[in-house]
């Protein structure tokens, strides 16, 4: 009998013991999943302790206490990036592999904050690429310092310091991440952000790349800035509008036969939005004046895009389009050449041939999206504006000069590409494009071109 009555308590309080540790486990809130990393690093939050899981040993640096409403986030990203490219600069095949590698460090004091993000860039196997944008061995890619303020229901962030920037689509204005070297500016900035607007203005310098070592200073000449608004129309994102006003001053440029200072300014507005059915859309409209040497600037451009979700399949099909102003007469004392100054390289495709110059391109598109692995396969068909100015090529140099050739067809630009998200630090991602040269294109020798890119990329 006292056996049984031991085992029997045994069991009595083993069953109140599961029963307490199932009920705790089922009043104890999930595990919440930890930010995605982003692609502009300082545009992360990791205030809130409980978004990072305890099984991950890189998120034990996102968050050190050091104080009261004081605490530190360190992190980084390596990415290794191989293009081999033939058909382009000489009869050889290039050959290239590019190590970019980053270190941040993020320190919040009450509203306060401070942000510094160093790196090393690296090229090997073609001494034209062993220079910036490909090559800079070690400078400082961000620092500034940041302070926030709530007055009633506005939220204001003000920067001041070397940052990057994305604005809008980064259709015009991007980080540049195709290239080895990110775009950064050295900025002053003000953001004001109510329930469903926001308003950034900045004002600064573009910094001149070097390729040594903390050599890239600011260059006063080099000027940008400018006003950037959104406004959700309708909730849901059904419609938003954005309006924008940019500016830049550079202290020497050449169209044609016109050389010299350039001050430009550009307004721009976006239209974008989705349904309930899967339909997406976007467009802008963009006109640029002002002056370079003793001529007047008066561009113009169009550009927007199409998709639509397939609702049997992870499917989104999609057609983009641009209309881009070219100089019509040489010796009018007039630039009609629209000239984007920061613009996401890699729009059409991982090999950026084609700059946003004098020109006309339609781009039908698919993309396959399931969990970690996506598609994409699409053909740009490119056009010159006018036959009287040139094909650009990044950055804005000339890759077709207006008297090499009267043809307005330039030629089509095929690609394919992939992308594996293998852990939430980890990224490969695979592309192959193919030029077939048009009548524009061969008037200069070039036949075709092929292109594969391949690149791991480790963020924590």
């Amino acid at each position: 009998m006292l056996r049984c009555s031991r085992s029997a308590c045994l069991l009595l309080v083993s069953g109140v013991l599961t029963a307490s540790l199932a009920a705790r486990a089922e009043d104890a809130p999930e595990p919440r999943e930890a930010p995605r990393y982003a692609s502009i690093r300082y545009l992360e939050d990791w205030s809130d302790p409980s978004l990072r899981p305890g099984d991950d040993p890189f998120d034990r640096v996102k968050y050190l206490p050091l104080a009261e409403q004081a605490w530190l986030s360190l992190g980084g990203q390596h990415r290794l990036r191989y293009e081999l490219t033939d058909g382009l600069d000489g009869p050889l095949p290039e050959s290239v592999l590019f190590s970019r590698n980053l270190l941040h460090l993020d320190a919040h004091v009450g509203p306060a904050r401070a942000f510094i993000q160093v790196g090393g860039h690296y090229a090997l196997g073609a001494p034209a690429r062993d220079e910036p944008p490909g090559s800079d061995l070690f400078d400082v890619q961000q620092a500034f310092l940041e302070w926030r303020f709530a007055p009633r229901k506005v939220r204001f962030v003000a920067r001041v310091g070397r940052q990057e920037l994305a604005l809008g689509s980064t259709r015009w204005v991007s980080t540049r991440d195709g290239t080895n070297v990110r775009q950064a500016f050295d900025l002053a900035r003000l953001t004001a952000t109510g329930e469903g607007w926001s308003v950034e203005g900045f004002g600064g310098v573009v910094p001149r790349l070097q390729r040594g070592v903390l050599d890239d200073a600011p260059s006063a000449r080099n000027r940008f800035w400018g006003v950037y608004a959104t406004v959700e129309v309708l909730p849901r994102n059904r419609l938003s509008f954005d309006a924008f006003y940019l500016g830049r001053d550079r202290p020497s440029v050449t169209y044609g036969e016109v050389e010299g200072r350039e001050v430009r300014h550009m307004l721009g507005v976006r239209l974008f939005g989705q349904t309930e059915g899967g339909f997406e859309y976007i467009g802008h409209a963009l006109a640029q004046a002002g002056t370079v040497g003793g001529a007047r600037i008066l561009a113009w451009g169009l550009a927007g895009g199409l998709w639509q979700r397939l609702p049997f399949a992870p499917l989104r099909l999609g057609v983009r389009g641009d209309a881009l102003s070219g100089d019509g007469h040489a010796d009018d004392g007039r630039v009609s050449t629209f000239h984007a100054w920061f613009p996401n390289q890699t729009f059409f495709s991982a090999l950026p041939l084609i700059y946003p110059s004098n020109l006309y391109e339609v781009h039908p598109l698919v993309q396959w999206d399931l969990d970690a692995v996506t598609l994409e396969a699409g053909c740009v068909f490119f056009f010159r504006q006018s036959v009287h100015d040139a094909v650009y090529t990044p950055p804005g140099d000339v890759l077709v000069p207006p008297e090499a050739s009267e043809a307005r067809y330039t030629g089509a630009q095929l690609s394919l590409s992939l992308g594996y998200r293998v852990t939430r630090h980890f990224m490969f991602n695979l592309e192959y494009s193919h030029v077939v040269a048009g009548p524009a294109l061969r008037a200069v020798n070039l036949q075709g071109v092929d292109f594969l890119g391949t690149w791991t990329t480790f963020t924590y």
